[in-house]
């Protein structure tokens, strides 16, 4: 089986999109949570909102670590929204649905970052609309 063959099965789309839709997932929730408070993106490193200790890596396994630690922090026990993991599932199937309709084109990469755009900009004005 040739290499063009390969990214044009639909497990190979299905399971990129998922694993990079995870990840992106996990920025989209960041970026909707710091960029309507102003914050850098880049630092601090992500960090419990209460207790402010740094996540460890098995902290930030997208979906997973909320599911696991049963949305609390594994630091000092406090909740951990779930509009964290609604956020990441969302990203997820946003970036799973562009991989399986247009496949490892170069589209694809305008199509990710529409659903990043997308996903955080709604959150954003969900939130704001909720303070309101």
């Amino acid at each position: 089986m040739t290499n063009d063959l390969l990214l044009n099965e639909i497990w190979v789309r299905l399971f990129v999109g998922l694993v990079l839709g995870l990840i992106l997932g996990s920025f989209t929730t960041m970026l909707s949570y710091r960029v309507p408070r102003r914050l850098s993106i880049i630092h601090p490193p992500s960090h419990c909102t209460h207790c402010h200790t740094p996540l460890r890596p098995r902290d930030l396994i997208p979906v997973f670590s909320w599911l696991i630690e049963g949305g609390k922090c594994s630091h000092c026990g406090a909740l951990i929204s779930v509009r964290y993991l609604i956020i990441e599932l969302i990203t997820t199937a946003g970036c799973t649905a562009a991989f399986l309709f247009i496949g490892f084109r170069p589209a694809v990469i305008a199509a990710l970052i529409g659903v990043v755009a997308l996903i955080t900009l709604v959150t954003i004005n969900i939130e704001r609309n909720q303070q309101n």
